[in-house]
């Protein structure tokens, strides 16, 4: 079984990592795709910019990659740079991910309102079945 799980850095997102390795767990061979997506568009950290990928990288990435090797998991990270929701739904797509795995809401402030734009825009886009965790 392939699972995807979208990580942004939000403790939504590390929850949705624990959900799908639990998810992953239960199948012989799954294997665990995190998907992170670089938006310098909506950034709302002032350290994100294109000088510092890197850091960027490690900073968010390094949390969910932790849990994943605690739980011995098949993972692999795929990281891209563009709008979240469209790159996250093209790799689900192309991949063809059996579930993906989404925090409801990201880091960004206008998300914190409702469900967040991305895990909304997920939802109507992807042809996988999405869980949204909160």
């Amino acid at each position: 079984m392939k699972i995807g799980v979208a990580i942004d850095g939000s403790q939504n997102a590390l929850r949705a990592v624990e959900h799908a390795l639990k998810t992953a767990g239960l199948y012989r061979e799954s294997e665990l795709k995190m998907i992170y997506v670089v938006d310098f568009n909506t950034a709302n950290d002032e350290r994100m910019s294109k000088e510092d990928t890197e850091t960027i990288r490690q900073r968010v990435t390094q949390p969910a990659m932790e849990l994943a090797r605690q739980a011995h998991s098949n993972t692999e990270l795929v990281i891209f740079e563009g709008d979240p929701a469209q790159k996250i739904v093209q790799f689900a797509d192309s991949t063809l991910l059996d579930h993906l795995i989404i925090g409801s809401r990201g880091l960004n402030a206008v998300q914190e309102m409702m469900l967040g734009s991305v895990s909304h825009k997920v939802i109507k886009e992807a042809k996988c079945p999405v869980t949204v965790i909160k």
